[in-house]
């Protein structure tokens, strides 16, 4: 009998140890390896996630670049990248793409698969309020103003935004190099436009930066701007922010300088700093990654606030510090025009200087901020204090900070 006992204890701690070896092995589908996956640039519309399937699946507004997404994970305890070796990384998702993580000594690869949607804005989710105060507007365009606070500062903004795939929507560059008109006067001369924005930097009636109409350059982009160098004014020649319309109908943001007769744009711009030595001039071969851009419609101002869905903080090496007059870090009257891959362009404007009572204006940042929570890829600053000025069907949308419109050179326009 005890023979037995001892047997049968045997032989049931054998089958015990085998089901807790067969257990150590088998992967459990249930555990929660990656808790949140965040996709840090270029925007992305929704992001879903599977620790079961081992898959990731990322919608991006249609003709995102995609070519290099940096996604963020956080993983849960006891959960290892493998690889690569970071939690945030860049991925080529234009083709297959995995990652490898471990736990428990076990190497699990998940996939990722992007998906490109067709999503327009949507401001009204975004604090905006749709206004149709305005008179009519075609089909493609709608304007919208903004409710909240920003940073416990009352804003007083507007945004006009145009559907660019709707064939009867036309952008517009209009200025000259020299000669000023106020936005009414604009308008008026404008052959019904429906929004007009004021644009470019100007200096004694001369229009400072880059203008381009129906593919002819009327003010090329060669920005020139004195600091103090070494106790002397000393010239300096920066990449500033351009903005345009290229032939394909998609709208880009890039720091900019013509040379020799050729627009070129730069991955990022000159690193000039007022104070220290200027940098060359800009040319095919400086900055690095020169490339030239040939656009059919487009505008110079700055600095450019985002650009492949990035907040681009540059407005010192573009020259916009404090000497420049934009106060890029205190608040001001504004504008800005920016781009969403889903081919919507929005024209961006705020009030300042307590126009209207207890209403500051923002910084550069917080219009970055906003253009960023609407989906804008491509964004650049405009000139702002006084020259802020957006009309729809010729009606001012907010209190010019000077009181009545300012004469400027330059105007973008929607049709």
């Amino acid at each position: 009998m005890n023979r037995i006992l001892l047997y049968s204890f045997l032989v049931l701690f054998s089958f015990i140890v085998s089901a807790c070896q067969e257990k150590s092995n088998t992967i459990d589908y249930n555990i929660e390896y990656i808790k949140s996956v965040e996709v840090i640039s270029p925007h992305a519309e929704n992001v879903v996630f599977d620790n079961f399937a081992h898959f990731i699946s990322i919608d991006f507004p249609t003709n995102t670049d995609i070519t290099d997404v940096k996604v963020k994970f956080t993983l849960a305890p006891g959960v290892s990248m493998e690889n690569p070796k970071e939690e945030t990384s860049q991925y080529d998702l234009s083709k297959e793409a995995t990652f490898e993580i471990r736990y428990e000594g076990r190497i699990i690869l998940f996939r990722i698969k992007s998906n490109f949607v067709v999503t327009p804005p949507d401001p009204n989710a975004r604090g905006w309020e749709k206004k149709n105060d305005f008179g009519g507007l075609p089909t493609y365009l709608s304007v919208y103003k903004y409710t909240r606070k920003v940073e416990e500062k009352n804003v007083q903004a507007y945004i006009a935004v145009a559907d660019m795939n709707d064939k009867e929507a036309r952008f517009s560059v209009l200025g000259e190099a020299q000669g000023t008109k106020t936005p009414s006067q604009f308008f008026d001369s404008s052959n019904k436009s429906v929004v007009l924005l004021n644009a470019g930097y100007f200096w004694d009636g001369h229009s400072l930066g880059l203008i381009v109409r129906d593919g002819k350059t009327v003010k090329p982009a060669q920005p020139m701007v004195w600091r103090n160098y070494n106790g002397e004014s000393t010239v300096y020649y920066p990449t500033q922010g351009i903005f345009g319309l290229v032939s394909d109908g998609e709208f880009h943001a890039h720091w900019g300088y013509e040379s020799d007769g050729k627009l070129f744009v730069y991955p990022s711009p000159a690193p000039n700093k007022a104070g220290e030595k200027p940098q060359d001039i800009p040319s095919d071969k400086f900055p690095q990654g020169a490339q030239q851009w040939t656009p059919k419609d487009a505008i110079g101002a700055g600095p450019v606030l985002i650009k492949n869905g990035e907040y681009k903080n540059t407005w010192e090496n573009e020259l916009f510090d404090a000497s420049s007059g934009i106060g890029p870090t205190i608040n001001n009257p504004r504008s800005a025009i920016g781009y969403r891959p889903s081919g919507h362009l929005i024209f961006f404007v705020c009030e300042g200087r307590n126009k209207t009572p207890d209403t500051p204006g923002l910084t550069l940042k917080n219009v970055a901020d906003l253009l960023l929570d609407l989906g804008c890829t491509e964004a650049i600053n405009l000139d702002g204090g006084g020259s802020s000025c957006m009309l729809i069907n010729g009606k001012e949308t907010i209190i010019p900070s000077d009181g009545n419109q300012r004469a400027i050179t330059s105007v973008v326009a929607l049709y």
